[in-house]
């Protein structure tokens, strides 16, 4: 029930200094307590940053920045390829998209080879 509150407040907030001054992304960008307290909120709330993310990855730009981003993180990356290592549709996308390059269909072969090998 706090947490709704919070989050009602903080849109509030935001839709009050939007109508006051201006732009809330400037509002955003410029003030660090409001900021925080708009992090913390979609942190708190996972269905709010859910769609949060989905509206920051629409765009092709953005969303590499994205992956990248989140791809810099061993953490998160080992976690998105646990998850692709353990999905069968998302293993075969992932073979898919080496299997169109040479050098990586050539390493791909070699894996497979390995994998033979090893099972031998």
């Amino acid at each position: 029930m706090k947490r709704s509150r919070t989050i009602l407040m903080l849109a509030v907030a935001a839709a009050i200094t939007a109508g006051c001054n201006g732009d809330v992304g400037k509002q955003l960008a410029g003030n660090e307590l409001m900021r925080t307290q708009v992090f913390d909120a979609l942190a708190a709330n996972p269905q709010l940053a859910m769609q949060a993310i989905d509206r920051v990855v629409q765009g092709d730009t953005l969303r590499a920045q994205v992956v990248e981003h989140l791809l810099a993180n061993d953490e998160i990356a080992k976690q998105v390829l646990v998850r692709i290592g353990t999905n069968p549709a998302a293993l075969d996308m992932v073979v898919g998209i080496a299997a169109k390059d040479s050098t990586m269909r050539d390493h791909l072969v070699t894996l497979v080879k390995g994998i033979e090998m090893a099972s031998k």
